[in-house]
C-alpha cells in the first residue's frame, strides 16, 4: 500500500513539489488536479509568447507527469466541482500549489474607465488564456502608460511594440495577433514609484527590450539622478550596477524609430481621468526615504499629468480565497509555517501549500523549486507519523470525479490536445495555434464533449 499525495495546481511550484516526491519517496503515488484542461500553469499561460526559451521548462515536467506513480487531472476545479474536504477522504495528504491568477488593484479613481487593464487580463489575452482571450481590447489610441517596475511590466511593453511579424511566428493568440497588427500604439511609458536601483527587472530580460524591432528605449537623463542612499544600493549589488548601467545606455538614445518604450522614476499615480474611456493619468512626484534596500517613496504634492489611451497596471499578483481555509488578506497569501497551513494559530494536519499562494508572488520560475523542496521536506516529516490511508486506489480516485460528473481529462488526453495544437501551428507558419477555450481543448479529445 502506498501514500496517496494530491496536488492542487499543475504549474511550476505543483510539478517541482511531485519531483522532489518522487526523488525523496518510493511509497508515494501523486495525483495532479488542474482547474483547467491544460497544464503548466503560467509556464503555458503567463510567459509572453517572444520568450519561448522559459517555456521549455514543459519538457522537464513533460517527463514528470509521464511517471507511472504520476496521474493529471485536468479541468477538476478543487473547491466548485469537488470540495477539499471530499478530497482529504482520499488522500494522505494534500499541497495546494494553485498560485495567483489575480492582478493588484491599483485602488484610484478611474481604474474602471474602458481602456484600463490589469497585468493578468492583457497577459492572459495575447496568450489564450480561457477566461481572458476575448478581452474587448483596441489599440487605437497611440499612447499606452504601464504601472510597475518588474518583468511582467517589460513583456507587456514588448509585446505591445515587436512587429507583427515576428510575434506572428509565436504561440500567441490570432485574436491579440489581428488586433496588434492594426495597432496606433507609437508610445508606451513603463512607470515605477521608486528609483532606478529599485526597479524589479531581471538583467537579461531588460536587455531584450533593446532586440525589439523598429523600437527605440529611452531614459531622461535627469530620471537617473540617485540619492546618495540609492547610490549606496548599486554600488553594493553588481546586478543592480548591470542594470543602471543599462539605463545609461538607454539615457543616450533619441526617438528615430516607428516606436518608443519610455522609463521613468519615482511616480505614483493617484488619478485616472477621461470622460467614457481613459484620456490622463495623474501622477504624484515622489522622493525616497528609509535606509539602504529598504527605502520607501513618499508623496512630494507634486502633480503632473500625461495624456494616454490606455493603462495596464502591472503591480503584482493576489492570491484568491479557497474555499474552507484561512486567507490573509494583507498578503493575498493561505496563512502558513514553511509550508504547513495554519488556521487559528494551530497548523492544520495533511494540508500544505507551495508556490505564490505560499509566499506572495516573488521570484522567477524556477525559485519555486526549492520553495517546494521544504514544503514536501516538512510534509515527509510529517508523513512518519501517520499510518499509511485505508486502502484506496487511483481507480476510486477516477469512479469518484466520474460520479460527480467531472468530465476530467488525462494526461495522455492532453498530449493529443498539444499535439493538434502544434499541428494547426505548422499549418499556420507558428509554433503552434493554440485552443483558447476548454470546450475547444476537450472536442478535440475522443468522447469529449
Amino acid at each position: 500500500m502506498k501514500y496517496r499525495i494530491g496536488v492542487v495546481g499543475s504549474g511550476p511550484s505543483g510539478f517541482f513539489s511531485t519531483e522532489h516526491i518522487l526523488r525523496l519517496h518510493p511509497d508515494c503515488e501523486i495525483d495532479i488536479y488542474e482547474r483547467y484542461p491544460d497544464p503548466f500553469g503560467l509556464v503555458r499561460k503567463g510567459v509572453a509568447p517572444d520568450n519561448p526559451n522559459i517555456r521549455n521548462v514543459s519538457k522537464a515536467f513533460d517527463l514528470i507527469a509521464s511517471n507511472e506513480r504520476v496521474a493529471y487531472f485536468g479541468n477538476v476545479d478543487v473547491g466548485i466541482d469537488i470540495t477539499l474536504s471530499e478530497l482529504q477522504n482520499y488522500y494522505d495528504t494534500i499541497i495546494l500549489a494553485c498560485g495567483m491568477e489575480t492582478s493588484q488593484r491599483l485602488g484610484i479613481p478611474g481604474e474602471d474607465l474602458p481602456g484600463c487593464f490589469t497585468a493578468s487580463s492583457v497577459v492572459g489575452w495575447y496568450n489564450c488564456h480561457p477566461v481572458y482571450h476575448s478581452l474587448n481590447i483596441k489599440l487605437d489610441g497611440e499612447r499606452v502608460v504601464i504601472i510597475g517596475m518588474g518583468n511582467v511590466a517589460l513583456d507587456v511593453a514588448r509585446i505591445l511594440c515587436r512587429p507583427v511579424s515576428e510575434l506572428s511566428k509565436t504561440d500567441i493568440s490570432n485574436i491579440a495577433i489581428d488586433v496588434l497588427r492594426k495597432s496606433k500604439v507609437k508610445e508606451v511609458h513603463i512607470i515605477g514609484r521608486r528609483g532606478p536601483a529599485q526597479a524589479k527587472f531581471k538583467e537579461n530580460e531588460l536587455l531584450s527590450m533593446e532586440e525589439v524591432g523598429d523600437t527605440d528605449i529611452i531614459i531622461d537623463p535627469s530620471e537617473l539622478e540617485l540619492n546618495e542612499i540609492s547610490k549606496e544600493e548599486i554600488n553594493n549589488n553588481p546586478s543592480t550596477q548591470r542594470m543602471f548601467e543599462f539605463f545609461k545606455k538607454f539615457a543616450t538614445n533619441n526617438p528615430q524609430k516607428r516606436r518608443q518604450i519610455y522609463f521613468s522614476f519615482l511616480k505614483s499615480p493617484i488619478r485616472i481621468l477621461g470622460n467614457g474611456k481613459v484620456e490622463q493619468v495623474m501622477f504624484e512626484r515622489n522622493a525616497l526615504e528609509g535606509p539602504v534596500n529598504n527605502q520607501k517613496s513618499i508623496g512630494t504634492g507634486i502633480i503632473e499629468k500625461l495624456d494616454c489611451s490606455f493603462v495596464i497596471s502591472c503591480i503584482g499578483y493576489k492570491g484568491n480565497r479557497f474555499p474552507g481555509l484561512p486567507y490573509d488578506e494583507n498578503k493575498g497569501i493561505i496563512p502558513n509555517k514553511n509550508g504547513r497551513v495554519v488556521k487559528n494559530m494551530e497548523i492544520v494536519s495533511g494540508l500544505y501549500v507551495t508556490g505564490w499562494i505560499k509566499r506572495g508572488p516573488i521570484g522567477l520560475i524556477g525559485h519555486n523549486k526549492p520553495d517546494s523542496l521544504e514544503t514536501v521536506k516538512n510534509m515527509l516529516e510529517d508523513l512518519k507519523q501517520k499510518q499509511k490511508h485505508k486502502n484506496i486506489s487511483r481507480e476510486d480516485i477516477i469512479q469518484l470525479l466520474k460520479s460527480k460528473n467531472i468530465n476530467f481529462i488525462t494526461y495522455e488526453e492532453w498530449k493529443k490536445i498539444d499535439s493538434s495544437e502544434i499541428k494547426r501551428g505548422e499549418l499556420m507558419g507558428k509554433i503552434r495555434d493554440r485552443f483558447c477555450t476548454p470546450e475547444e481543448m476537450l472536442k478535440t479529445v475522443t468522447n469529449k464533449e
